[in-house]
């Protein structure tokens, strides 16, 4: 439990002896010494005493709020925190949490992360010369604390192996606090590694400890200076390649069945077919009244024609003639044809011309 400041003497009389070694002692003299000459005025760096006082109360004020010193080794540097800052937001979780749940078995589209991934690769990368695994480790662990402090992920680890110098192999692994945050999280990592120039050989994922490892391995790419645009297409490549690898180490069909539904969705070949009619007029019904009610009366032909495009009964040739095609048989789906065809002339007038339905707005007399 933390203790509360005493109401004692501000004044500096007290002395306190400590005992530190040689190697401590000249790293922080050269420290107060360099930074008193770049910020003379700072009274803080005016004398070692000043300086030790100085860490001592803030180290005693952190911890008085319910810190501990296991704390001390998460703090995120400037530099860090002002780069992420620009490119994060706070927000409710549990909001979040619902909203990304249908997207994860998704695709993440790149080209909207492009500028955030390849800001991510020169920050860790830039400077870094080849086989520097001590340099790599120390930049990963100040990404490691930015995570760790937001809450990100509960855990997470980097193991390089360097066995192989010529392609180095690597381990990552971290556990997480929420479960559809967590794997929106992993696909942003696959993709990550991509960008950097790295390649998920394996993947293991636990949903039910929120746990996933990626075992790595180092490609051409994190060695290539060059900045072309077939370099950028080729780590873009990698890093897609890897989010597949994830999405398809997860079986779909172990998950809840709506994310299959959503891959059928965008397949042109399947479409929604209804072993009642009762629950098709259910459902088709529904949707229309919501239409009606939320369009104005010029745009209900367009909405609906977009509709039983969605279903892939149609496709829609041009909106603008609303013009359309059959997608169902002739042969085995007269009965959904003919409903189509009913629902459209209550809001239109129908014309066919060489294989093109169009439809007119009917003129109320």
């Amino acid at each position: 439990m933390p203790t509360s400041k005493k109401f004692l003497s501000e004044k500096k009389t007290a002395q306190q002896t400590i005992s530190i070694s040689p190697a401590l002692k000249d790293w922080i003299e050269r420290y107060v010494n360099v930074t008193k000459k770049d910020f003379p005025k700072d009274k803080r760096f005016k004398s070692i005493s000043s300086f030790y006082n100085y860490i001592m109360e803030k180290s005693m004020e952190i911890l008085s709020h319910g810190k501990t010193l296991d704390d001390f080794q998460m703090f995120v540097d400037h530099q860090t925190k002002d780069f992420f800052e620009k490119l994060t937001f706070r927000a409710f979780i549990p909001l979040h949490e619902e909203c990304v749940r249908s997207h994860r078995y998704v695709d993440l589209s790149l080209k909207d992360f492009t500028r955030f991934l390849f800001l991510i690769r020169n920050r860790y990368l830039d400077g870094v010369e080849l086989y520097d695994f001590v340099e790599i480790q120390k930049r990963f662990e100040i990404l490691r604390n930015f995570y760790l402090e937001n809450k990100i992920v509960k855990d997470i680890h980097l193991e390089i192996m360097s066995d192989d110098k010529r392609y180095p192999k690597a381990i990552f692994y971290w556990t997480g606090n929420y479960r559809n945050l967590f794997w929106e999280n992993s696909k942003m990592n696959a993709a990550v590694f991509g960008i950097i120039g790295v390649k998920i050989t394996k993947v293991i994922y636990s949903e039910k400890d929120l746990y996933c490892r990626f075992n790595l391995r180092a490609t051409d790419l994190i060695f290539e200076e060059e900045k072309s645009r077939k370099f950028r297409e080729k780590t873009l490549e990698l890093a897609n390649y890897n989010v597949n690898y994830l999405l398809k180490h997860q079986k779909i069909l172990e998950d809840e069945d709506f994310y299959l539904w959503m891959k059928f969705a965008e397949d042109k070949d399947a479409y929604i077919k209804f072993h009642e009619d009762r629950a098709r007029d259910q459902w088709i019904k529904k949707v229309i009244d919501d239409i009606e009610n939320t369009h104005k009366p010029k745009e209900l032909i367009s909405s609906i024609l977009r509709f039983f495009n969605k279903l892939h009964w149609i496709d829609i040739e041009n909106m603008e003639s609303k013009s359309f095609k059959i997608r169902l048989s002739e042969e085995n789906d007269n009965r959904e044809i003919d409903y189509l065809f009913n629902i459209l002339s209550k809001y239109s007038n129908i014309s066919k011309t060489e294989g093109k339905y169009y439809l007119e707005k009917k003129i109320k007399v």
